[in-house]
């Protein structure tokens, strides 16, 4: 299998776990429950008796990185740990989901919000969004939800970005001649734009060498508060941006694969090829400007990008994201560390309730796997029948997802995963 046959056959396999993902971030949005205090300790496994099928449970050596597209979705989920969430500013917001953004194309699920010419012409280096709203309808709708999502836009150099966020706010103007210009409150260079009658204001602002959009829309029209909601998210969202430093664009090419020491410890379909990172299709401009969660294949993120996948979906308040430290993806397959082993220990634990309390059935769980536990999800659609049974299991600060069709191919996946974490203490 080709590199590029296997990036496809990730995305394919990513996008159809959707469902399966949205149901898990309801089950991890209470993880930060109680822990019980005492002396974990790990077990010595015989992993010659496992039934593991066909699978290895040796890592892969990690390659080098000469590409700089591979560097550009590393890039862009860097970006997510200094991208504010809207439910931090605004507990209302509270559902929503968060992509990717490594390349012009794929703002076009932005569009007509963020002008594609300007990000292309000007070559933008990285990018990551996260949407929130106060309805669970996917997608909400303008004049029936309140909605806001912040996209943050990297470029090579500060005079470019303010290039780019004048010409994004030029095309917004001249789509419509009904277009208004909006004053934000405390952010005199931003440019906001509406329309008369209408309740959608875009505001984009440069700062460094990025571009900050924000898309705010509510229930009624009221300009007032939709640019105090703006003036809001961009006082959150500037100091995060300025504690990053990008990644130098000669450098895309050199970023390690596996700089947290996490993927090569994750499962995955062809195990003779390293996962090579790529973002998934956040959606299509039929979607409304809408999108749940593209999470990508092959890349890792830290606690506040766990936070945009696993802290929303109307749990935010419960959930506490300082004892995950990182979680990689690899197709619909995914892998946590957390902080300690009775932090593994009591996720595992509410994870396991949350399935049973969500109407999945137990299955067997693989022999001489100690701690593990199996699921048949409940209504799984055809197009995620690759999770329709998944197997948690962990190690030490390590918590695992595997999924397959049918009951066998889940417990064997289950089986290599936890003998590939032994491998890898």
């Amino acid at each position: 299998m080709t590199n590029d046959e296997f990036r496809q056959r990730a995305r394919r396999r990513a996008m159809a776990c959707a469902a399966s993902l949205t149901v898990l971030a309801g089950m991890l949005g209470g993880c930060g429950g109680e822990v019980v205090p005492g002396n974990a300790r790990q077990s010595t496994p015989n992993l010659a008796a496992l039934d593991m099928g066909e699978l290895s449970a040796q890592p892969i050596a990690v390659p080098a990185n000469d590409n700089d597209t591979y560097g550009r979705v590393m890039e862009s989920a860097r970006l997510a740990e200094v991208v504010v969430k809207p439910a931090d500013f605004d507990k209302d917001l509270s559902y929503g989901g968060s992509a990717l953004l490594p390349t012009p194309g794929r703002t076009a699920v932005l569009a007509p919000e963020i002008a594609l010419q300007p990000i292309a012409q000007y070559g933008m280096i990285a990018g990551y969004a996260v949407n929130g709203t106060d309805s669970p309808a996917s997608p909400p709708a303008v004049g029936d939800s309140k909605i806001l999502r912040m996209t943050v836009l990297n470029f090579r150099a500060d005079p470019i970005a303010r290039l780019v966020a004048g010409r994004i706010a030029a095309a917004d103007m001249a789509r419509n001649p009904d277009t208004i210009r909006i004053a934000i409150p405390g952010f005199d260079d931003a440019y906001g734009i509406s329309r008369k009658r209408s309740p959608v204001l875009v505001t984009a602002l440069a700062h460094k060498s990025f571009v900050v959009v924000v898309y705010a829309a509510d229930r009624v029209v009221d300009a007032a508060a939709l640019s105090a909601r703006a003036s809001a998210a961009l006082a959150a969202e500037l100091p995060l941006l300025d504690g990053f430093v990008p990644t130098a664009p000669d450098k895309l090419s050199a970023m390690p694969f596996d700089g947290d020491d996490m993927l090569r410890r994750l499962l995955h379909p062809d195990a003779t090829t390293w996962p090579y990172p790529a973002a998934n299709q956040a959606g299509t401009p039929a979607d409304a400007n809408w999108f749940g969660f593209a999470h990508g294949t092959g890349v890792v993120y830290g606690p506040r990008g766990i936070t945009h996948l696993f802290g929303q979906g109307g749990a935010a308040e419960k959930f506490e994201p300082d004892p995950i430290e990182r979680a990689a993806f690899i197709g619909d397959w995914w892998l946590m560390r957390l902080s300690d082993l009775a932090h593994t220990r009591s996720m595992h634990d509410r994870v396991v309730a949350a399935a049973t309390a969500n109407g999945d059935t137990p299955v067997a769980t693989p022999a001489g796997v100690p701690d593990a536990a199996c699921f048949r999800g409940k209504d799984v659609p055809d197009n995620a029948r690759e999770t329709r049974y998944r197997c948690f299991l962990m190690d030490g600060r390590y918590w695992a997802v595997v999924s397959g069709q049918d009951e066998k191919t889940a417990r064997q996946r289950a089986a290599a995963q936890y003998a590939l974490l032994v491998n890898t203490r």
